[in-house]
């Protein structure tokens, strides 16, 4: 199989497809991704994935990457790989897009998976932005990628991914995975227990709110009256955000004002910040580590606190905030366009 796509003839659309959401970027820095929760209608991703697609109708290639297939409607990664990858071939089919390929945490893409390929693909979108960074970005560095589920934190040294762990089990270990996200973490993950009116009161162990309503209180996250995509399905605002954090403590808007429910938001988010960091330290202490930079992507960063005296890259600044948003589906294309395997080269520039 050729190594390069990128040949003038050859258009490639790259697609991360998440548990939630499903992103695409081709080398044109065109992006968008869309909402698609795979546990509630799986048998739809085809239809999802065609329909998003159709927005660059002149593509002739796919490089996909995944993480959906942790989703709890099936039964293993085994069969949440083979699912995403039919569902693929057939919206490629529809469209008449000839090539799909897909990309594994040995740095490797194949047209072809098998078996043998499933722990290989498993939620490889990480190593694929990660390799991407170190090849056109900066060649040492800590990558912290804030997506709406997940904070992936990726050693990169001598332009290379430096970590030996591949799994989100291992990752998990390690530090290099927090499951703590701008959008989808449950505010009862975050705080066993939040102060209001001068109390410390043990919080509700129910998804009455989530860390999306802390920032959209706190004006992190831009109000969306016509999004329902919340705890309860009421709209993104402010207001509706503030009852949602308030019955974390058995209470509603009746007892909670706006500006109280900013005092409560404030300790969410300040729990959230406290995780992610303590997995930062831990994962440089284990990698006896200090980065020369650190590369920062995703649409969650007021959720990090790095130090003062590091060089910050934005992939936001660099490459404009959807494709940042969309970095490993950009990303991928990428690699797929100017090689894909693992050994040190000569960076190609983005």
């Amino acid at each position: 199989m050729d190594q390069r796509l990128g040949d003038g003839a050859s258009v490639i659309v790259g697609v991360d497809i998440g548990g939630a959401n499903l992103k695409f970027a081709d080398e044109s820095q065109r992006a968008r991704s869309r909402f698609f929760p795979i546990w509630r209608q799986p048998e739809l991703l085809k239809d999802a994935l065609r329909e998003s697609l159709a927005a660059f109708p002149e593509v002739t290639a796919l490089a996909i990457v995944m993480t959906g297939e942790l989703a709890d409607c099936f039964v293993d990664r085994a069969e949440g790989v083979d699912h995403i990858t039919a569902h693929v071939h057939q919206a490629a089919a529809q469209l008449g897009i000839k090539s799909c390929y897909f990309y594994g945490v040995d740095g490797a893409f194949r047209q072809r998976v098998g078996v043998e390929d499933v722990d290989l693909l498993a939620a490889a979108n990480w190593h694929a932005l990660a390799s991407f960074v170190g090849r056109t970005i900066t060649a040492d560095a800590l990558l912290i990628d804030v997506g709406s589920t997940t904070t992936d934190i990726v050693p990169i040294r001598d332009r290379v991914v430096a970590t030996k762990a591949m799994t989100d089990y291992d990752r998990l270990g390690e530090g290099s995975l927090a499951y703590i996200g701008c959008q989808r973490t449950p505010v009862c993950a975050l705080c066993s227990s939040l102060r209001f009116q001068d109390r410390s009161v043990p919080v509700m162990n129910e998804v009455f709110a989530t860390i999306d309503d802390a920032r959209i209180v706190l004006g992190f996250e831009l109000e969306s009256p016509t999004d329902f995509q919340t705890a309860d399905g009421k709209p993104r605002t402010k207001e509706f955000a503030a009852n949602r954090l308030a019955r974390m403590l058995g209470l509603d808007r009746r007892r909670v004002s706006l500006q109280q429910a900013t005092h409560i938001a404030d300790q969410v988010i300040h729990a959230a910040r406290e995780r992610i960091a303590d997995s930062i330290q831990r994962l440089l202490a284990t990698q006896s580590f200090r980065p020369q930079a650190y590369v920062i992507s995703g649409h969650g960063n007021d959720l990090l606190r790095l130090p003062d005296d590091q060089e910050v890259i934005s992939l936001a600044e660099r490459l404009g905030p959807d494709v940042s948003r969309c970095a490993p589906s950009y990303a991928v294309a990428m690699q797929l366009s100017h090689g894909f395997d693992q050994r040190p080269t000569a960076p190609f520039h983005a």
